[in-house]
Protein backbone atom coordinates (compact mmCIF):
# COMPACT_ATOMS: atom_id res chain seq x y z
CA UNK A 1 0.00 0.00 0.00
CA UNK A 2 0.81 3.41 -0.93
CA UNK A 3 0.39 6.19 1.94
CA UNK A 4 0.15 9.93 2.14
CA UNK A 5 0.72 10.99 5.85
CA UNK A 6 -0.09 15.09 7.09
CA UNK A 7 -0.47 15.15 10.59
CA UNK A 8 -0.55 18.08 13.23
CA UNK A 9 -0.84 15.21 15.79
CA UNK A 10 1.81 13.06 15.53
CA UNK A 11 1.50 10.77 18.65
CA UNK A 12 1.54 7.15 17.70
CA UNK A 13 2.07 7.57 14.06
CA UNK A 14 5.96 6.21 14.26
CA UNK A 15 4.33 3.40 15.85
CA UNK A 16 1.55 2.91 13.90
CA UNK A 17 3.79 2.43 10.90
CA UNK A 18 5.77 -0.27 12.48
CA UNK A 19 3.44 -2.09 13.40
CA UNK A 20 1.90 -1.90 9.72
CA UNK A 21 5.02 -3.05 8.58
CA UNK A 22 5.12 -4.43 4.79
CA UNK A 23 1.81 -3.81 4.61
CA UNK A 24 2.96 -0.37 3.45
CA UNK A 25 5.21 -0.19 0.86
CA UNK A 26 5.71 3.49 0.06
CA UNK A 27 4.99 6.73 2.49
CA UNK A 28 4.58 10.48 0.88
CA UNK A 29 4.74 12.70 3.80
CA UNK A 30 4.64 16.44 3.59
CA UNK A 31 7.33 18.86 5.31
CA UNK A 32 7.33 18.35 9.58
CA UNK A 33 5.70 14.91 8.97
CA UNK A 34 8.12 13.94 6.62
CA UNK A 35 11.11 15.07 8.83
CA UNK A 36 9.41 13.06 12.22
CA UNK A 37 9.49 9.95 10.45
CA UNK A 38 12.78 9.92 8.68
CA UNK A 39 13.95 11.60 12.25
CA UNK A 40 12.73 7.65 14.11
CA UNK A 41 13.86 6.09 11.02
CA UNK A 42 10.75 5.57 8.70
CA UNK A 43 11.70 6.56 4.71
CA UNK A 44 9.54 8.41 3.48
CA UNK A 45 9.19 10.96 -0.07
CA UNK A 46 8.41 14.24 0.30
CA UNK A 47 5.17 15.72 -1.29
CA UNK A 48 7.33 17.99 -3.21
CA UNK A 49 8.03 15.44 -5.44
CA UNK A 50 4.63 15.05 -6.94
CA UNK A 51 3.33 18.66 -6.66
CA UNK A 52 6.36 20.45 -7.98
CA UNK A 53 6.55 22.96 -4.99
CA UNK A 54 7.89 23.04 -1.52
CA UNK A 55 5.07 24.68 1.18
CA UNK A 56 4.14 27.80 0.22
CA UNK A 57 2.61 30.76 1.94
CA UNK A 58 4.40 29.61 5.33
CA UNK A 59 2.92 26.30 4.68
CA UNK A 60 -0.72 27.13 4.06
CA UNK A 61 -0.56 25.32 0.78
CA UNK A 62 1.16 21.72 0.82
CA UNK A 63 -0.84 19.39 -0.48
CA UNK A 64 -3.55 21.18 -2.66
CA UNK A 65 -2.68 19.51 -5.70
CA UNK A 66 -4.16 18.23 -8.85
CA UNK A 67 -1.85 14.99 -8.48
CA UNK A 68 -2.42 14.01 -5.02
CA UNK A 69 -5.96 14.38 -4.83
CA UNK A 70 -6.04 12.62 -8.62
CA UNK A 71 -4.20 9.93 -6.50
CA UNK A 72 -6.53 9.80 -3.54
CA UNK A 73 -10.26 9.93 -5.66
CA UNK A 74 -8.84 7.52 -8.11
CA UNK A 75 -11.04 4.30 -8.69
CA UNK A 76 -11.97 1.55 -11.08
CA UNK A 77 -10.40 1.78 -14.30
CA UNK A 78 -8.47 4.83 -13.01
CA UNK A 79 -6.35 2.88 -10.76
CA UNK A 80 -5.72 0.34 -13.61
CA UNK A 81 -4.55 2.93 -16.09
CA UNK A 82 -0.98 2.83 -16.65
CA UNK A 83 -0.63 6.29 -18.70
CA UNK A 84 -0.35 8.59 -15.85
CA UNK A 85 2.22 10.95 -13.96
CA UNK A 86 0.99 10.23 -10.60
CA UNK A 87 0.57 7.06 -8.63
CA UNK A 88 -2.59 6.14 -6.36
CA UNK A 89 -2.71 6.54 -2.86
CA UNK A 90 -4.16 3.43 -0.79
CA UNK A 91 -3.87 4.53 2.61
CA UNK A 92 -4.69 8.34 3.80
CA UNK A 93 -3.27 9.52 7.49
CA UNK A 94 -4.32 13.21 8.42
CA UNK A 95 -5.48 15.24 11.01
CA UNK A 96 -6.06 18.56 11.37
CA UNK A 97 -4.60 21.72 12.87
CA UNK A 98 -5.62 21.96 16.38
CA UNK A 99 -8.40 24.80 16.16
CA UNK A 100 -9.75 23.36 19.56
CA UNK A 101 -6.42 25.21 21.43
CA UNK A 102 -7.29 28.87 20.53
CA UNK A 103 -11.39 27.95 20.05
CA UNK A 104 -11.78 30.11 23.29
CA UNK A 105 -10.22 33.33 22.85
CA UNK A 106 -10.73 36.83 21.18
CA UNK A 107 -7.33 36.45 19.04
CA UNK A 108 -8.85 36.59 15.30
CA UNK A 109 -5.87 36.05 13.87
CA UNK A 110 -4.70 33.15 16.14
CA UNK A 111 -7.71 31.27 15.33
CA UNK A 112 -7.81 31.90 11.41
CA UNK A 113 -3.95 30.79 11.16
CA UNK A 114 -5.10 27.82 12.81
CA UNK A 115 -8.11 26.94 10.61
CA UNK A 116 -7.12 23.52 8.54
CA UNK A 117 -7.93 23.90 4.98
CA UNK A 118 -5.55 21.18 2.66
CA UNK A 119 -5.80 18.55 5.71
CA UNK A 120 -9.39 18.52 5.81
CA UNK A 121 -10.13 18.36 2.17
CA UNK A 122 -7.30 15.36 1.98
CA UNK A 123 -9.77 13.21 4.38
CA UNK A 124 -12.92 14.24 3.01
CA UNK A 125 -11.58 13.07 -0.14
CA UNK A 126 -10.02 9.68 1.45
CA UNK A 127 -13.60 9.14 3.35
CA UNK A 128 -15.40 9.17 0.08
CA UNK A 129 -13.34 6.84 -1.96
CA UNK A 130 -13.69 4.57 0.71
CA UNK A 131 -13.53 1.69 -1.28
CA UNK A 132 -10.38 2.18 -2.25
CA UNK A 133 -8.43 4.75 0.18
CA UNK A 134 -8.48 3.59 3.97
CA UNK A 135 -8.78 7.34 5.92
CA UNK A 136 -7.53 7.14 9.32
CA UNK A 137 -8.32 10.92 10.53
CA UNK A 138 -7.34 10.75 14.32
CA UNK A 139 -4.43 8.65 16.02
CA UNK A 140 -7.32 6.80 17.86
CA UNK A 141 -8.04 4.97 14.40
CA UNK A 142 -4.39 3.36 14.45
CA UNK A 143 -5.15 0.20 16.86
CA UNK A 144 -8.27 -0.90 14.62
CA UNK A 145 -6.62 -0.42 11.52
CA UNK A 146 -3.13 -2.32 13.05
CA UNK A 147 -5.36 -4.69 14.10
CA UNK A 148 -6.89 -5.79 10.98
CA UNK A 149 -3.62 -5.60 9.19
CA UNK A 150 -2.06 -7.95 11.39
CA UNK A 151 -4.86 -9.88 11.67
CA UNK A 152 -6.30 -10.26 8.05
CA UNK A 153 -3.39 -8.53 5.95
CA UNK A 154 -6.24 -6.19 4.77
CA UNK A 155 -8.95 -3.82 6.13
CA UNK A 156 -12.61 -4.75 5.36
CA UNK A 157 -14.94 -2.82 3.61
CA UNK A 158 -17.08 -2.63 7.05
CA UNK A 159 -13.92 -1.14 8.90
CA UNK A 160 -13.14 1.14 5.75
CA UNK A 161 -16.75 2.36 6.03
CA UNK A 162 -16.46 3.18 9.74
CA UNK A 163 -14.01 4.99 9.23
CA UNK A 164 -14.75 7.02 6.61
CA UNK A 165 -17.94 7.64 8.66
CA UNK A 166 -15.84 8.69 11.22
CA UNK A 167 -13.94 11.17 9.37
CA UNK A 168 -17.02 13.01 7.87
CA UNK A 169 -17.96 13.50 11.39
CA UNK A 170 -14.76 14.91 12.50
CA UNK A 171 -14.62 16.95 9.74
CA UNK A 172 -18.29 18.10 10.43
CA UNK A 173 -17.39 18.79 14.24
CA UNK A 174 -13.86 20.51 13.03
CA UNK A 175 -16.21 23.11 10.78
CA UNK A 176 -19.02 23.58 13.13
CA UNK A 177 -16.14 24.75 15.75
CA UNK A 178 -15.00 27.32 13.30
CA UNK A 179 -18.29 28.27 12.96
CA UNK A 180 -19.53 28.68 16.24
CA UNK A 181 -16.01 30.97 17.73
CA UNK A 182 -15.92 33.31 14.95
CA UNK A 183 -19.62 33.54 15.10
CA UNK A 184 -19.33 34.20 18.99
CA UNK A 185 -15.82 36.93 18.07
CA UNK A 186 -16.93 38.84 15.15
CA UNK A 187 -20.43 39.34 16.95
CA UNK A 188 -22.35 38.39 13.69
CA UNK A 189 -25.94 39.41 14.80
CA UNK A 190 -28.93 36.46 14.07
CA UNK A 191 -27.53 33.33 12.56
CA UNK A 192 -30.12 31.60 10.59
CA UNK A 193 -28.33 28.42 11.16
CA UNK A 194 -27.86 26.94 15.08
CA UNK A 195 -25.07 24.68 14.28
CA UNK A 196 -24.44 22.39 17.64
CA UNK A 197 -21.65 19.52 17.78
CA UNK A 198 -21.20 17.43 20.64
CA UNK A 199 -18.32 15.28 20.16
CA UNK A 200 -16.26 12.44 22.93
CA UNK A 201 -20.27 11.54 24.16
CA UNK A 202 -20.07 9.49 27.79
CA UNK A 203 -23.32 8.38 29.43
CA UNK A 204 -23.45 9.26 32.70
CA UNK A 205 -25.20 7.44 35.81
CA UNK A 206 -28.91 8.94 34.85
CA UNK A 207 -30.09 12.40 34.15
CA UNK A 208 -31.47 15.12 36.73
CA UNK A 209 -33.23 12.16 38.69
CA UNK A 210 -32.86 8.36 38.14
CA UNK A 211 -35.27 7.72 35.83
CA UNK A 212 -33.88 10.22 33.68
CA UNK A 213 -31.23 8.85 30.64
CA UNK A 214 -28.45 11.78 30.90
CA UNK A 215 -25.40 12.30 28.84
CA UNK A 216 -22.07 14.76 28.33
CA UNK A 217 -20.53 16.32 24.93
CA UNK A 218 -17.82 18.17 24.43
CA UNK A 219 -18.15 21.28 22.09
CA UNK A 220 -14.65 19.68 20.31
CA UNK A 221 -12.31 22.97 22.65
CA UNK A 222 -10.18 22.36 25.99
CA UNK A 223 -12.23 24.92 27.68
CA UNK A 224 -14.97 24.98 30.40
CA UNK A 225 -16.64 22.31 32.60
CA UNK A 226 -17.42 19.78 29.59
CA UNK A 227 -13.36 19.56 28.89
CA UNK A 228 -12.39 19.32 32.35
CA UNK A 229 -9.75 16.76 33.58
CA UNK A 230 -11.23 14.40 36.05
CA UNK A 231 -8.55 14.09 38.75
CA UNK A 232 -9.89 11.67 41.23
CA UNK A 233 -13.01 10.85 42.79
CA UNK A 234 -16.24 8.18 41.74
CA UNK A 235 -18.69 9.01 38.37
CA UNK A 236 -20.23 12.52 37.71
CA UNK A 237 -23.65 12.40 37.74
CA UNK A 238 -25.30 15.41 35.48
CA UNK A 239 -26.22 17.29 38.69
CA UNK A 240 -22.71 17.28 39.00
CA UNK A 241 -21.75 18.92 36.13
CA UNK A 242 -24.54 21.25 36.18
CA UNK A 243 -23.44 22.81 39.88
CA UNK A 244 -19.99 22.78 38.54
CA UNK A 245 -20.45 24.65 35.98
CA UNK A 246 -22.77 27.05 38.07
CA UNK A 247 -19.97 27.30 40.44
CA UNK A 248 -17.46 27.96 38.00
CA UNK A 249 -18.99 31.11 36.14
CA UNK A 250 -19.63 32.90 39.17
CA UNK A 251 -16.21 32.13 40.85
CA UNK A 252 -14.34 33.49 37.45
CA UNK A 253 -16.82 36.90 37.67
CA UNK A 254 -13.65 37.94 40.54
CA UNK A 255 -10.33 39.15 40.06
CA UNK A 256 -8.88 38.36 44.24
CA UNK A 257 -8.81 35.14 45.59
CA UNK A 258 -12.60 33.55 45.35
CA UNK A 259 -14.75 30.87 46.64
CA UNK A 260 -17.90 29.47 45.66
CA UNK A 261 -20.00 27.15 47.08
CA UNK A 262 -23.09 25.69 45.05
CA UNK A 263 -25.88 23.79 46.00
CA UNK A 264 -28.69 22.68 43.69
CA UNK A 265 -27.46 25.31 40.76
CA UNK A 266 -27.52 28.33 43.03
CA UNK A 267 -24.61 29.80 45.58
CA UNK A 268 -25.25 29.39 48.99
CA UNK A 269 -22.23 31.11 49.88
CA UNK A 270 -19.58 33.14 48.14
CA UNK A 271 -16.40 35.26 49.50
CA UNK A 272 -13.28 36.43 48.81
CA UNK A 273 -9.99 37.18 50.58
CA UNK A 274 -6.40 37.81 50.54
CA UNK A 275 -5.86 34.14 50.02
CA UNK A 276 -7.62 30.88 48.96
CA UNK A 277 -8.36 29.61 52.42
CA UNK A 278 -9.90 32.87 53.49
CA UNK A 279 -12.45 33.20 50.91
CA UNK A 280 -13.07 29.57 51.64
CA UNK A 281 -13.66 30.11 55.23
CA UNK A 282 -15.64 32.89 54.88
CA UNK A 283 -17.83 31.29 52.40
CA UNK A 284 -18.49 28.32 54.38
CA UNK A 285 -19.55 30.44 57.01
CA UNK A 286 -22.11 32.20 54.87
CA UNK A 287 -24.29 28.57 55.61
CA UNK A 288 -22.79 25.46 56.70
CA UNK A 289 -25.46 23.28 56.65
CA UNK A 290 -26.54 24.10 52.67
CA UNK A 291 -22.38 23.68 52.29
CA UNK A 292 -22.55 19.94 53.06
CA UNK A 293 -23.06 17.81 49.99
CA UNK A 294 -21.92 20.84 47.47
CA UNK A 295 -19.67 21.88 44.98
CA UNK A 296 -17.23 24.11 45.58
CA UNK A 297 -14.84 26.36 43.09
CA UNK A 298 -12.13 28.32 43.63
CA UNK A 299 -10.41 30.87 40.98
CA UNK A 300 -7.02 30.07 41.74
CA UNK A 301 -4.32 27.04 42.60
CA UNK A 302 -5.88 25.19 45.38
CA UNK A 303 -3.04 24.75 47.60
CA UNK A 304 -1.88 22.45 50.88
CA UNK A 305 -3.79 24.61 53.04
CA UNK A 306 -6.95 25.06 51.96
CA UNK A 307 -7.26 21.34 50.90
CA UNK A 308 -6.47 20.60 54.25
CA UNK A 309 -9.40 22.72 55.63
CA UNK A 310 -11.71 21.22 52.73
CA UNK A 311 -10.89 18.17 54.18
CA UNK A 312 -13.06 18.24 56.99
CA UNK A 313 -16.29 18.74 54.91
CA UNK A 314 -17.98 16.27 53.10
CA UNK A 315 -18.07 17.97 49.05
CA UNK A 316 -19.82 15.94 45.96
CA UNK A 317 -17.02 18.38 42.87
CA UNK A 318 -13.90 20.28 43.67
CA UNK A 319 -13.45 22.75 41.38
CA UNK A 320 -10.84 24.94 40.13
CA UNK A 321 -8.09 26.00 37.36
CA UNK A 322 -4.99 23.79 39.29
CA UNK A 323 -4.17 21.94 42.25
CA UNK A 324 -0.56 21.62 43.61
CA UNK A 325 0.90 18.72 44.12
CA UNK A 326 0.49 18.64 47.67
CA UNK A 327 -3.07 19.93 47.72
CA UNK A 328 -3.92 17.03 45.81
CA UNK A 329 -2.71 14.20 47.61
CA UNK A 330 -4.78 15.55 50.72
CA UNK A 331 -7.63 16.04 48.56
CA UNK A 332 -7.26 12.44 46.86
CA UNK A 333 -7.61 10.61 50.36
CA UNK A 334 -11.41 11.26 49.80
CA UNK A 335 -12.12 8.86 47.57
CA UNK A 336 -15.65 9.71 46.55
CA UNK A 337 -14.70 13.55 46.21
CA UNK A 338 -14.81 14.58 42.01
CA UNK A 339 -11.72 16.59 41.22
CA UNK A 340 -12.11 18.81 38.63
CA UNK A 341 -9.41 20.90 36.85
CA UNK A 342 -11.06 23.17 34.46
CA UNK A 343 -9.57 25.61 31.95
CA UNK A 344 -11.47 29.06 32.26
CA UNK A 345 -12.65 30.32 28.73
CA UNK A 346 -11.61 33.78 27.42
CA UNK A 347 -14.36 35.80 25.79
CA UNK A 348 -17.85 36.16 25.57
CA UNK A 349 -19.72 32.43 24.88
CA UNK A 350 -23.34 31.37 24.68
CA UNK A 351 -26.08 29.15 26.27
CA UNK A 352 -28.02 26.72 24.30
CA UNK A 353 -31.09 24.83 25.77
CA UNK A 354 -33.44 23.22 24.30
CA UNK A 355 -37.60 23.72 24.30
CA UNK A 356 -39.79 21.08 22.76
CA UNK A 357 -39.60 21.84 18.95
CA UNK A 358 -36.04 23.53 19.23
CA UNK A 359 -33.55 25.69 20.43
CA UNK A 360 -33.37 28.92 22.83
CA UNK A 361 -30.14 30.84 22.26
CA UNK A 362 -28.44 33.87 24.50
CA UNK A 363 -25.58 35.24 25.23
CA UNK A 364 -23.25 33.99 28.28
CA UNK A 365 -24.66 36.58 31.37
CA UNK A 366 -22.20 38.33 32.84
CA UNK A 367 -22.29 41.06 35.55
CA UNK A 368 -20.96 43.49 33.63
CA UNK A 369 -22.94 46.63 32.91
CA UNK A 370 -22.79 50.29 31.98
CA UNK A 371 -22.88 53.03 34.07
CA UNK A 372 -23.55 52.76 38.20
CA UNK A 373 -25.82 55.76 38.99
CA UNK A 374 -26.52 56.92 42.23
CA UNK A 375 -30.16 57.58 42.76
CA UNK A 376 -30.60 59.05 46.46
CA UNK A 377 -28.71 61.23 48.01
CA UNK A 378 -26.71 59.72 50.69
CA UNK A 379 -23.58 57.91 49.23
CA UNK A 380 -22.17 54.71 50.59
CA UNK A 381 -18.42 54.59 51.91
CA UNK A 382 -15.66 52.96 49.96
CA UNK A 383 -15.87 49.49 52.19
CA UNK A 384 -19.57 49.92 51.51
CA UNK A 385 -18.80 50.32 47.21
CA UNK A 386 -16.58 47.28 47.17
CA UNK A 387 -19.43 45.00 48.81
CA UNK A 388 -21.85 46.45 46.32
CA UNK A 389 -19.47 44.80 43.73
CA UNK A 390 -19.25 41.58 45.17
CA UNK A 391 -22.69 41.42 45.97
CA UNK A 392 -23.65 42.27 42.37
CA UNK A 393 -21.28 39.70 40.97
CA UNK A 394 -23.14 36.90 43.20
CA UNK A 395 -26.67 38.11 42.55
CA UNK A 396 -26.05 37.36 38.76
CA UNK A 397 -25.20 33.91 39.33
CA UNK A 398 -28.18 33.01 41.67
CA UNK A 399 -31.33 31.76 40.79
CA UNK A 400 -34.43 34.35 40.36
CA UNK A 401 -35.39 36.13 41.85
CA UNK A 402 -32.75 36.38 44.25
CA UNK A 403 -31.69 38.63 46.63
CA UNK A 404 -27.67 38.91 48.00
CA UNK A 405 -26.76 40.28 51.45
CA UNK A 406 -23.09 40.83 51.58
CA UNK A 407 -20.15 42.05 54.47
CA UNK A 408 -16.50 42.61 54.31
CA UNK A 409 -15.90 40.39 50.94
CA UNK A 410 -18.50 37.88 51.84
CA UNK A 411 -22.17 36.73 51.87
CA UNK A 412 -24.24 36.90 54.95
CA UNK A 413 -27.03 35.33 53.36
CA UNK A 414 -28.75 34.73 49.97
CA UNK A 415 -32.49 33.92 49.08
CA UNK A 416 -32.94 32.85 46.07
CA UNK A 417 -35.22 30.92 43.50
CA UNK A 418 -38.28 32.55 44.69
CA UNK A 419 -41.20 33.16 42.88
CA UNK A 420 -41.42 37.14 45.00
CA UNK A 421 -38.90 39.10 45.37
CA UNK A 422 -39.91 40.31 49.50
CA UNK A 423 -39.92 36.81 50.26
CA UNK A 424 -36.76 36.21 48.95
CA UNK A 425 -35.07 38.64 50.92
CA UNK A 426 -37.41 37.72 53.62
CA UNK A 427 -35.42 34.42 53.70
CA UNK A 428 -31.82 35.98 53.99
CA UNK A 429 -32.49 37.97 56.03
CA UNK A 430 -34.02 34.80 58.40
CA UNK A 431 -30.92 33.16 57.36
CA UNK A 432 -28.51 36.50 58.24
CA UNK A 433 -30.61 37.19 61.48
CA UNK A 434 -28.03 39.74 63.15
CA UNK A 435 -25.34 39.54 60.76
CA UNK A 436 -27.87 41.37 58.34
CA UNK A 437 -27.28 44.73 59.92
CA UNK A 438 -24.92 46.97 58.25
CA UNK A 439 -24.79 44.67 55.68
CA UNK A 440 -25.37 46.02 51.77
CA UNK A 441 -27.91 44.34 49.71
CA UNK A 442 -28.06 43.54 45.82
CA UNK A 443 -31.13 42.14 43.90
CA UNK A 444 -30.94 40.74 40.37
CA UNK A 445 -34.48 42.44 39.46
CA UNK A 446 -35.86 45.72 39.80
CA UNK A 447 -38.22 46.16 43.35
CA UNK A 448 -41.78 46.14 41.98
CA UNK A 449 -42.58 47.72 45.41
CA UNK A 450 -41.30 49.79 48.33
CA UNK A 451 -41.99 47.01 50.71
CA UNK A 452 -38.47 45.13 50.33
CA UNK A 453 -36.77 48.28 50.56
CA UNK A 454 -38.73 49.17 53.58
CA UNK A 455 -38.10 45.63 54.77
CA UNK A 456 -34.34 46.30 54.20
CA UNK A 457 -33.87 49.39 56.60
CA UNK A 458 -35.88 47.94 59.65
CA UNK A 459 -33.14 44.94 59.74
CA UNK A 460 -30.41 47.10 59.41
CA UNK A 461 -29.71 47.14 56.09
CA UNK A 462 -26.71 49.63 54.65
CA UNK A 463 -26.67 50.42 51.05
CA UNK A 464 -28.56 48.79 47.97
CA UNK A 465 -27.79 47.57 44.55
CA UNK A 466 -30.81 47.12 41.71
CA UNK A 467 -30.79 47.41 38.20
CA UNK A 468 -34.01 49.63 38.08
CA UNK A 469 -36.43 50.33 36.12
CA UNK A 470 -39.69 49.68 38.10
CA UNK A 471 -42.73 52.36 37.29
CA UNK A 472 -42.40 52.46 40.82
CA UNK A 473 -38.59 53.03 40.77
CA UNK A 474 -39.83 56.63 42.53
CA UNK A 475 -41.52 55.30 45.07
CA UNK A 476 -38.82 52.50 45.93
CA UNK A 477 -35.84 55.65 45.96
CA UNK A 478 -38.49 57.65 48.30
CA UNK A 479 -38.34 54.77 50.58
CA UNK A 480 -34.53 54.42 50.37
CA UNK A 481 -34.21 58.00 51.16
CA UNK A 482 -36.63 57.73 54.31
CA UNK A 483 -34.57 54.83 55.87
CA UNK A 484 -31.07 56.19 55.05
CA UNK A 485 -30.10 53.81 52.56
CA UNK A 486 -28.02 54.77 49.72
CA UNK A 487 -29.47 53.50 46.39
CA UNK A 488 -27.24 52.97 43.26
CA UNK A 489 -28.92 51.21 39.92
CA UNK A 490 -26.92 49.47 37.46
CA UNK A 491 -29.23 49.58 34.49
CA UNK A 492 -28.89 45.70 33.78
CA UNK A 493 -30.81 42.86 35.10
CA UNK A 494 -29.41 39.63 35.54
CA UNK A 495 -32.41 37.00 36.03
CA UNK A 496 -31.34 33.69 35.94
CA UNK A 497 -34.09 30.89 35.36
Amino acid sequence: MRALVSVSDKSGLVEFIGECGSSISEIYATGSTGDHLRKNGIKARSTSELTGFDELLGGRVKTLHPKIFAGILADGEARSRKDRDYPDFDMVICNFYPFSQVSGGNNIEAMTENIDIGGVSLVRAAAKNYRNVIVLSDPSDYVVVADSLRKEEKVSENIRKELALRSFQRVSDYDILIYNSLFRVMDGGISQSLLISGINGEKLRYGENPDQRGYLYSDGSVFGVANSRKLGGKELSYNNLMDSDSAFAAVMEFEKPACVIVKHNTPCGAAVGKDLLEAYMKALDTDRESAYGSVIAFNREVDEETASALSQLFVEVLVAPSYGEKALDIIKKKKNLRILEIKPEQGRGVRVRSISGGYLLQDELTSQFGKLELKTVKHATPEQMEDLDFAWKVVTHCRSNAIVLARNGATVAIGAGQTSRVEALRIAIAKGGKKCENSVLASDAFFPFSDSVELAGENGIAAIIQPGGSIRDGEVVTMAEQKGIPMYFTGKRVFLH
